[in-house]
């Protein structure tokens, strides 16, 4: 029996869905279909049958579901403690985090994952949306959270949540724009960060269809000082919610009526989300941020 196949198994049956599970195993869909075929010919059943929403196991499919688990994690424990006796470094997972960590609830995640994993290391590095691809290729980190949904080579960005966003505008120039009037809004001045920014897309997105861009005039990569720049008037930014109303309860800006929404993902090498420790952090950042199609808020 091919271990391939049974993590292609394992794939479908987490993902309920040929694409989402081809594109985390970085197989094209005919050849994940093609392995759970050949699967199925050997076992002389069907493990999924197709249904409007996906693929769902058939009742043999529930039953072998659990020792096709344990067959993949004998393969992982081998090749582990093969490891370990020539490398005695404890194992590690490294994460990057892309924003605040109370807002990806840090503390909650690593509580999780020392009950989940105990034999794992976990750490925490700051990391930044564009250049989680090349940090995950170096190795510098395992996983990381971002923004947008990017589609670079050898990558998988897992959709986790929606975030929201706000734009804030200083107090001071509130004056100057009036709900609804894109054209005004954009030609106040703008702080951003680059121009593939996530936040931005959303925004400039939003803004073509009034023939607008923003203004851009204060360029920072940093949500606080972004955030403090507009405490002081420099000019409009899309901010998080949470962090766009904490300037309007403060009185240093008040918020654009219509919220923006940016996909917030957790990005790992293609073909690695099956695999341990990685494939457990999956489980808890789903069951900690709220999974699938729900909102994220702090």
């Amino acid at each position: 029996m091919d271990i391939r196949k049974l993590q292609c198994y394992l794939a479908v049956a987490f993902e309920g869905n040929l694409t989402r599970a081809a594109e985390s195993l970085f197989l094209s869909q005919s050849a994940l279909s093609g392995q759970i075929k050949q699967l199925e010919d050997w076992l002389g059943y069907p493990l999924f049958v197709r249904q409007a929403r996906g693929m769902a196991l058939t009742s043999e499919g529930e039953t072998l579901l659990p020792y096709a688990r344990s067959a993949v994690q004998a393969m992982e424990d081998f090749r582990s403690r093969g490891a370990s006796l020539k490398c005695t470094s404890e194992a590690r997972l490294i994460v990057g985090l892309n924003t605040d960590p109370a807002f990806l609830r840090m503390a909650e995640l690593a509580r999780y994952m020392r009950t989940a994993v105990p034999g794992v290391q976990l750490s925490f590095i700051v990391s930044q949306s564009r250049y989680t691809a090349n940090s995950l290729r170096s190795g510098e980190m395992h996983v990381g959270f971002r923004y947008g949904m990017w589609g670079e080579e050898g990558v998988h960005d897992e959709f986790v949540a929606s975030a929201t966003l706000v734009i804030a505008i200083p107090t001071a120039m509130a004056d100057r724009v009036k709900p609804g009037d894109w054209r005004a809004l954009a030609a106040l001045p703008w702080i951003y960060s680059f121009r593939g920014c996530p936040f931005h897309v959303a925004v400039r997105e939003r803004m073509s269809a009034y023939g607008v861009e923003p203004n851009p005039v204060e360029q920072t990569v940093d949500e606080n000082i972004m955030r403090e720049l507009v405490a002081e008037g420099m000019g409009v930014a899309v901010l998080r919610e949470d962090d766009g109303r904490r300037l309007a309860d403060a009185g240093q800006a008040v918020l654009w009526p219509e919220t923006l929404q940016v996909p917030l993902c957790l990005s790992y090498p293609a073909g690695r989300g099956y695999t341990s420790p990685v494939r457990e952090f999956r489980d808890v950042v789903r069951s900690v941020l709220g999974g699938q199609g729900k909102a994220l808020v702090a």
